[in-house]
């Protein structure tokens, strides 16, 4: 996994242009269903897996949930901690996730907004082993991701996303899939008010039963699938949520 990488593309611009699009709304609706999901309560030790910039740490925290957000990139500590309103019960660690974390006996944590692929199989592998050491046996871990067949099929339409941000700043995405390797090599666009740009970035995109196979390696066992981050059973034409169990040792 470039690490250089990835502390350039999540900067303050990503933030501007990402952050801006993901409403209020969208973030409630969300914190909804991973609270419904994973079944927490006000007494919940919660991990964030990455976190970003921490906009769902701070929505379980303020439910009550005792959240630990981590997160790899410089900027989204930053802003997260920027915005933590000076809540007790919410904290944040600037780690690796390949790397086992210093604390663990979370009752549950997620991974969320495809945050896998980044980097190789085996990294994904040693961050799903770090989400399944951080659990206590019986906990719960929730992972929730686009997937190939989405993406495929969202591809063959010929369609290029776009969005207009509040300041009148589009953006563009022109996405280039790569079907033997699994890649996916996209760039985004923009033009706005302030100032246009580039950034660019390759994922590893994966089919759910890969990533099903994928958490099992690591020991967690898969209880249900879901239509993106809500209680509905996961249906073609959608994102995907896959709900697991880190599986006791007799």
């Amino acid at each position: 996994m470039d690490t250089h990488w990835l502390q350039n593309f999540f900067d303050r611009e990503y933030l501007r242009l990402w952050a801006g699009s993901l409403s209020a709304e969208r973030t409630q609706k969300e914190a909804d269903g991973i609270w419904t999901l994973l079944k927490l309560k006000p007494s919940s030790r919660v991990l964030d897996a990455p976190c970003g910039y921490g906009r769902l740490s701070l929505a379980l925290a303020e439910r009550g949930a005792t959240v630990l957000g981590v997160d790899l990139a410089t900027e989204m500590i930053a802003e997260a901690e920027r915005n933590r309103r000076g809540l007790e019960n919410l904290s944040y660690l600037q780690h690796d996730l390949r790397e086992e974390l210093p604390e663990g006996g979370f009752d549950a944590a997620f991974n969320v907004f495809t945050s896998l692929g980044y980097g190789t199989v085996d990294d994904d592998l040693r961050i799903l082993r770090t989400l399944h050491a951080a659990v206590r046996p019986g906990g719960k871990v929730l992972v929730e991701s686009n997937h190939r067949d989405l993406m495929i099929a969202y591809i063959t339409r010929g369609q290029k996303p776009a969005e207009r941000l509040p300041d009148g700043t589009l953006i563009i995405e022109e996405p280039n899939f790569d079907s033997v390797r699994g890649i996916m090599n996209t760039a985004w666009y923009w033009q706005g008010p302030t100032n246009a740009g580039k950034k660019t970035a390759t994922l590893r995109v994966y089919t759910i039963t890969e990533l099903v196979n994928m958490m099992e390696k690591v020991g967690l066992r898969l209880l249900s699938a879901h239509s993106g981050l809500s209680t509905e059973p996961f249906a073609i034409g959608s994102r995907c949520a896959l709900l697991a169990e880190k599986l006791v040792m007799e």
